[in-house]
């Protein structure tokens, strides 16, 4: 136990209380296109129970692309549901433009993120500008890379809020990690300027709406569905909004402020610490996704 939370070696002593599971991609299935340890036993492991998967996933990416990325790392079809992606959500909002944030929204966008990241949304009649004076909106998918830092980009910021430029945000994720270190993501700068004062568009974890979304495409009662994430500030705290069971992946993106490396069980205090931070709480607490 982990206070009143239970720690849980593996999901097969779990696995009979749920019928679906909502599953992160980044720091709980892989990083950096490669497997994390365990994970395809577990998911074959749940198919064979009949248990059906979901995965959610705040990357910019749309889900299209997602699923061929699954596959180039051995993740069939078959052994999942379906797929959503911050990316695909913003796609879609920016496509059809019905929310009122987008009706009077410009073409012409300042894109903040690998020039990969842009290619998906190419299609939509948006112009990309390298110019912000002559940009509508700030459209951000990422960051520049590991030396990027909220510093950098304070006068760019001054000069968005005096032009009162919104900013759309595809990647909701402060932070991610990399070979176990944390870099900048895309949702810190949207954070950011939405603290100083700028308009923010964004959807993705732990926005409740998009796990709400996901439990609706899966014809099973919402008190058999888990969600399985690895942050607490996007996969706890939005599967506690969303009104669902939530499962704790300790050795994710948390396991050096836990003091731990994967797969191995956190000290008690430092969890409900952890979840304590961010005003939610977990139904277990496991080491990784595995069975």
């Amino acid at each position: 136990m982990i206070g009143d939370i239970p720690y849980i070696p593996g999901l097969r002593s779990l696995s009979a209380a749920y019928d679906a599971f909502v599953v992160d991609l980044w720091g709980v299935v892989y990083e950096e296109q490669r497997l994390c340890f365990g994970v395809f036993n577990a998911l074959s492991q749940l198919s064979d129970e009949g248990k059906k998967v979901v995965f959610l996933s705040n990357s910019p990416m749309r889900s299209a692309d997602m699923i061929k990325t699954l596959e180039r790392m051995g993740i069939k079809r078959h052994l999942y549901h379906g797929v959503l992606t911050a990316g695909e959500v913003v796609y879609h909002e920016l496509r059809r433009r019905i929310d009122p944030f987008f009706t009077n929204l410009g073409r012409k966008c300042f894109h903040i993120g690998p020039e990969s990241c842009w290619q998906p949304y190419a299609d939509l009649g948006y112009v990309p500008v390298s110019n912000i004076d002559e940009a509508d909106f700030i459209f951000v998918t990422g960051t520049m890379g590991a030396q990027d830092s909220l510093e950098k980009y304070e006068p760019f910021f001054r000069v968005c809020l005096s032009r009162r430029l919104p900013m759309v945000c595809a990647c909701p994720d402060s932070f991610v990690l990399k070979d176990g270190v944390p870099y900048m993501a895309a949702g810190a700068l949207a954070a950011q300027y939405q603290k100083v004062g700028g308009s923010v568009f964004w959807r993705g974890k732990p926005d409740s709406s998009v796990f709400l979304y996901c439990v609706e495409g899966l014809d099973v009662d919402k008190s058999r569905v888990a969600v399985i994430g690895d942050c607490v500030q996007t996969d706890i705290y939005g599967a506690n909004l969303a009104g669902l069971d939530a499962l704790f992946i300790a050795g994710g993106i948390h396991a050096k402020e836990l003091g731990i490396n994967r797969g191995q069980q956190p000290d008690a205090d430092r969890v409900r610490s952890l979840l304590g931070q961010h005003n939610c709480t977990a139904k277990a607490v496991l080491p990784a996704f595995v069975w």
